[in-house]
């Protein structure tokens, strides 16, 4: 799966602008569900609102992140 898997899944939640960061910091399917806020906010999500929004992502059982996450 990989980074690329992550990218299709911010796509998803319509964040794809997040997605260099998310690769600037090796955030790839076997990290992303171990992100906290923190974790969020020390990657340079400033924004609280995109930053919940992916919080609330994350926290969704696996079966939901599959579709995404297989790219």
């Amino acid at each position: 799966m990989g980074y690329g898997g992550v990218k299709a899944w911010l796509d998803g939640l319509g964040l794809s602008r997040y997605a260099p960061v998310f690769e600037i910091h090796e955030v790839d399917d076997e990290v992303l569900p171990l992100l906290t806020l923190e974790d969020l906010k020390d990657m340079g999500m400033g924004a609280v609102g995109s930053r919940r929004k992916l919080y609330a992502a994350i926290q969704k059982p696996p079966e939901d992140q599959k579709r995404f996450l297989s790219g």
